[in-house]
């Protein structure tokens, strides 16, 4: 009897799951004839039921968001979880892959007193990045008078201060070594290495930017917290009782109470006595690179990069770098730190760099950010061939080419402001201007630095003026004097008056030919 009326139940249980999936079906496909059709397809079929269905709902999402509905795909979550191991679909992107906004970061930590939020992982934003899937960007905001309780990462990572000051501690097997922090600063720490950072200042937040390169699984990275309790939950807990009694030779009761106590997060309010103590061994960092031992001595702690002479100045603005010449601690991870200042109305002139992607993080103020891409040249054309596979695509694209004058070139868009990420691949042309009213501050980490050069396509430096005068009109089809007189006509370098700011002179050249800066990319981009 009891086994019969487990039966029932069972079957009840049973027949209500597949009524609140049929009621979940209709209603979605009461409303899209074509999801409806598609569904009742799927249900002819044996095989591969659940794939056709999965297959049916992202059609659906799809012309929803066509529509600007956005009805969630049940399994959509499921699918990202599977695209994030798998790197993501190499054929999908979005209208503008190369610019985060602030809702695209997670939070990692977050409590009362700061956080730290973890920007997706690059791979999933579009294929196009896929050169730079194995790192991601972090961002560090402490409030006044504040501890992050220790812990390490499975991750090697550079920082840069944006504001504030404070103390970082980075534990090593055989080292302790404690310093001041402030704006400015670039410091590497290695996989493993515990740190914790005090902001110790009682009244400015303490920004950290970071480039973060996992060491363990491609593009992911935790923090794992030996210090702490339940919250944060210390990997001590994870062991088993014996283990840790063996270990630390003590009693269970004992264990449980070092290892239980902690409720309060991994940020927590620390009190002045506690902060003036644990700044008591710090030393200060940032006197490189003109220590007592010379320009490429070996720095464990801080760099400051703004005490650095700038590599470009002028009245448009500065560009303050450093490379493994300067901190030799870059070099391990092949990374180039800099930050440009630019003037409110002025941009950073037309450029590209040879070797790098630059990921990018807006600092202060507000601007605009300009890419010319090929690869989003032709979006549509790849948009309606959005199932076929990357390879097969790919080969249709050479063809393709082969068959069109040249490659096309799609300019890439976007509004700047504080906290704003985006990324430039090497050889991609790129202009950053400020805007009207208010400087704009953008840190940079470049990847592959090594032998990496920046190639300035307008002003005094121009890349293109370099090219012999027979080739200026074989290049541009007009004159060389039409071509020296637009490459010359800029006489400042690097930072320049941006759109508006310049004197508009007449235009066009002898014989009626007008060619413009867009034509300049071309040359370049066919080199």
């Amino acid at each position: 009897m009891a086994v019969k009326h487990k039966a029932l139940v069972t079957l009840f249980l049973l027949i209500s799951v597949l009524s609140l999936s049929t009621l979940f079906t209709l209603s979605h496909a009461d409303e899209d004839p074509q999801l409806r059709k598609c569904l009742e397809d799927c249900s002819l079929r044996r095989q591969e039921k659940k794939k056709c269905t999965r297959d049916c709902y992202q059609k659906h999402a799809e012309r929803e968001r066509e529509k600007g509905g956005g009805r969630d795909n049940p399994w959509r979550e499921e699918e990202e979880e599977q695209e994030e191991g798998r790197g993501g679909k190499r054929g999908w992107q979005k209208e503008n892959p190369y610019v985060f906004q602030s809702e695209q970061f997670k939070h990692q930590i977050r409590t009362e007193h700061g956080h730290v939020k973890v920007l997706k992982n690059f791979a999933k934003q579009s294929w196009l990045l896929l050169g730079i899937a194995n790192y991601r960007v972090a961002i560090m905001e402490l409030n006044p008078r504040t501890f992050v309780v220790p812990n390490h990462w499975d991750a090697d990572s550079v920082g840069y201060v944006v504001r504030g000051r404070g103390i970082v501690t980075v534990l090593k097997k055989d080292d302790k070594e404690s310093y001041h922090i402030k704006q400015g600063d670039v410091l590497k720490v290695d996989a493993g290495s515990v740190v914790y950072v005090i902001n110790s200042d009682s009244r400015e937040k303490l920004t950290i930017a970071k480039l973060v390169q996992p060491v363990s699984i491609p593009g992911k990275f935790v923090s794992f917290f030996g210090a702490g309790g339940e919250n944060p939950e210390s990997f001590y807990r994870a062991f088993s009782d014996e283990i840790l009694e063996a270990a630390f030779n003590t009693q269970r009761d004992k264990i449980e109470r070092i290892f239980g106590k902690q409720r309060s997060g991994a940020i927590i309010r620390a009190s002045e006595e506690q902060i003036r103590a644990l700044s008591r061994d710090a030393s200060e960092g940032g006197k490189w690179p003109w220590g007592e031992k010379g320009p490429f001595s070996e720095s464990k702690g801080p760099y400051n990069l703004l005490r650095k002479r700038p590599t470009h100045s002028n009245q448009h603005g500065q560009l303050y770098e450093a490379d493994k010449d300067d901190y030799r601690q870059l070099g391990d991870l092949d990374v180039r730190v800099s930050v440009a200042n630019i003037t409110s109305g002025s941009m950073m002139a037309p450029w590209y760099n040879s070797r790098s992607t630059k990921i990018a993080v807006v600092v202060e103020g507000r601007g605009q950010l300009e890419i010319v891409c090929p690869h989003l040249g032709r979006q549509s054309e790849r948009e309606t061939r959005r199932g076929r596979k990357y390879e097969e695509e790919e080969e249709e694209e050479e063809k393709e080419q082969g068959q069109q004058q040249g490659q096309r070139y799609r300019k890439v868009q976007a509004n700047l402001s504080p906290g704003t990420v985006f990324v430039v691949p090497a050889g991609h042309p790129t202009v950053e201007i400020a805007s009207r009213g208010e400087d704009l501050q953008i840190a940079c980490f470049e990847t592959r630095a090594e032998n990496n050069e920046r190639i300035f396509l307008a002003g005094r430096n121009n890349i293109l003026s370099k090219m012999e005068r027979e080739a200026k009109e074989l290049a541009f089809d007009t004159s060389a004097r039409e071509v020296d007189e637009l490459l010359n006509a800029q006489r400042d370098e690097a930072f320049i008056s941006g759109p508006g700011s310049r004197s508009r002179h007449g235009g066009g050249g002898r014989g009626g030919r007008d060619f413009t800066v867009e034509s300049i990319l071309e040359v370049v981009a066919g080199m």
